[in-house]
């Protein structure tokens, strides 16, 4: 996806393997050091008179939705690829899918799309509105309800050193934040307003970029943010905690790491900001806001994983432990594991994941993806987990809801890899869709399509 694509796949492997080797009016508030950018024009927008025909299926009321649950093997059925628009049961799993996106009819220029990554929402406050990612680093602006793509967001175009990591605002659904370069900006995607937030090079002269390292998110209100910022040659400066609200920075550190840095990212409450790691340190550190105390996680959290919350309220991170492979939770305060379920590498060796943790309707849940060659490992098989989407409870020994198959495949054998047919799968912050990529056992280099799942009405309460 980005220079950060790396140890991403390092992580994904078990850990067997490991030890062999190693997201109206513009509601932003108008502060007096907010800087006014020129209007990027929105070529066209939503707006309540228009005409807009649904392609997505209607949710089904979770009465009359039959759950699949628990971990039987159930393989994969041989679909076709389904044409943009076109909505469909899965056949094993029931939930309604729909194809997003279309290369074609679309017009993007890169040579796939998808939702930019599991740990982020790409829809905004009301489900109106979403953004996808083009495979070669473009994004772009979609219809979440006719899945009609609006315009490609150029306004990124001038954003050097790192991705945006374009992040939706809690309450006004047309306003986005993003980073480029050592600014956090906001954008309006109604009046195609921008505005500078706060410009990192005041606090740091030599910065030249912030980032999470595409793999972090805001707090659940989006008021902190946790980043790396890093001079012209990407070296850390520091890893900074800021405050949307107060624009201010709350906390920084800029040393005194265990290994280098791979990304950052803000728990859902705010009040912890995680460190992950490259290569050295097998494990995440989950740091207050002032960014002088940490709680250690477990030895092995350094696998792909996501912030969280359980359905009492505790921030969680949910990973895959690559030193017990499993899938497990820490909790942000005590730093304390529970195993949540046991990945069966036993069975195919072959299996990666990624965990999306953004549910917040219910908490209590992760969405788990899962991703691997179509062809297993010579003298092995399919595992009930390859290639899945499925939702996870966050407690010990929890409920295994079974969603769909992605139809994503990195390769007709282990020795291919298509990076962007990993899946990347997102569940939105309202718990109503899942978002992934699948090249649909298209090979094609780097090709992917968006796929949305819809998810049954008020599934919290009513999931056996």
């Amino acid at each position: 996806m980005n220079g950060y694509s790396a140890s991403r796949k390092l992580r994904c492997l078990p850990a067997l393997l490991i030890i062999l080797l190693s997201l109206a009016c513009l509601s932003v508030p108008a502060h007096p050091s907010a800087t006014d950018q020129p209007a990027d024009t929105p070529e066209s927008a939503p707006t309540p008179t228009r005409a807009r025909t649904p392609l997505a299926p209607t949710p089904l009321e979770s009465s009359s939705f039959a759950y699949v649950m628990g971990n039987q093997l159930l393989p994969p059925p041989d679909l076709p690829m389904p044409a943009k628009g076109t909505a469909f049961a899965d056949p094993r799993f029931h939930t309604p899918l729909v194809r997003v996106t279309d290369k074609k009819s679309d017009g993007y220029i890169d040579p796939g799309i998808q939702n930019e990554y599991s740990k982020v929402d790409p829809e905004n406050k009301d489900g109106t509105l979403l953004i996808l990612r083009g495979n070669s680093a473009a994004f772009y602006l979609y219809d979440a309800l006719t899945f009609q793509p609006l315009r490609q967001l150029t306004i990124f175009d001038a954003c050097e050193y790192a991705e945006p990591e374009p992040r939706w605002d809690a309450s006004d659904p047309l306003l986005f934040y993003y980073s480029c370069g050592a600014t956090l900006r906001a954008y309006h995607t109604g009046t195609g307003e921008v505005k500078i937030l706060h410009d990192f090079k005041k606090d740091f002269s030599k910065a030249a970029v912030i980032t999470t390292g595409s793999e972090g998110d805001a707090s659940l209100d989006r008021r902190y943010f946790c980043y790396m910022v890093k001079d012209s040659n990407y070296a850390l400066l520091a890893v900074i905690t800021y405050d949307r609200i107060a624009q201010k920075i709350l906390g920084k550190k800029t040393s005194g790491f265990p290994d280098s840095l791979n990304w950052v990212g803000m728990s859902m409450s705010g009040s912890r900001c995680l460190v992950g790691y490259e290569d050295v340190a097998m494990y995440t550190d989950a740091y207050n806001r002032e960014m002088n105390a940490f709680v250690r996680l477990p030895e092995g959290s350094a696998g792909h994983g996501d912030a969280a919350q359980t359905a009492s309220g505790r921030d969680v991170y949910v990973y895959q432990n690559v030193r017990t492979d499993w899938i497990a939770m820490a909790d942000l305060e005590t730093g304390m594991e529970t195993p949540l379920v046991r990945i069966p590498f036993d069975t195919n060796p072959d299996i990666g994941l990624h965990i999306s943790g953004n549910c917040a309707q219910p908490t209590g849940w992760v969405l788990v993806s899962t991703y691997g060659a179509k062809t297993p490992p010579e003298g092995k098989s399919h595992s009930w987990m390859d290639n899945a989407l499925f939702m996870l409870e966050l407690k010990a020994n929890g409920r295994i809801w079974r969603v769909a198959h992605t139809q994503a495949y990195t390769g007709r054998t282990p020795a291919e890899k298509n990076y962007y047919a990993e899946a990347f799968a997102a569940i939105t912050t309202r718990g109503t869709r899942v978002y992934w990529g699948s090249n649909w056992s298209d090979f094609r280099e780097d090709y992917s399509e968006a796929y949305a799942a819809i998810l049954p009405v008020n599934w919290g309460a009513k999931i056996p």
